[in-house]
């Protein structure tokens, strides 16, 4: 089951991020986030999303986490078919060239390409994916 990450949720999500050792410091977006009510985690605790209205007043998912030994297990295709459960209109998100599991989870949740953004990450373009929902 999918729901809105509290306050209480709060020490996990960072563990979990920090944990992963990707963007060090990001600490006070993730609790503005779950403050605004724009996270989601998992019954488990194992795997969040963030997505809001960001993306030119459409709906995008910044960030999907799952902790690395639950990978595989439909944690992230659930949080997303969450979101998309919740969207009514576009729907948007993006990752990384080189992030092969998460390009994979697009296309089998129908997303298509919709553009890419050079020069966030040197040699590793991001790949911005759409959906109609």
């Amino acid at each position: 089951m999918i729901r809105r990450a509290t306050s209480a949720d709060a020490p996990t999500i960072l563990a979990l991020d920090a944990s992963l050792g990707v963007v060090p410091n990001r600490d006070e977006m993730l609790r503005a986030s779950i403050a605004r009510g724009t996270c989601f985690v998992d019954d488990q605790l194992v795997g969040f999303a963030i997505a809001d209205r960001s993306f030119f007043d459409q709906m995008f998912i910044s960030l999907v986490v799952v902790h690395p030994s639950r990978r595989r297990c439909g944690i992230a295709t659930a949080l997303v078919e969450h979101i998309e459960g919740l969207t009514r209109g576009k729907l948007f998100t993006s990752t990384n060239r080189s992030n092969a599991p998460m390009r994979a989870l697009c296309v089998r949740r129908g997303f298509v390409e919709s553009g890419v953004i050079e020069n966030l990450d040197d040699g590793d373009p991001e790949i911005i994916y759409f959906k109609q929902c």
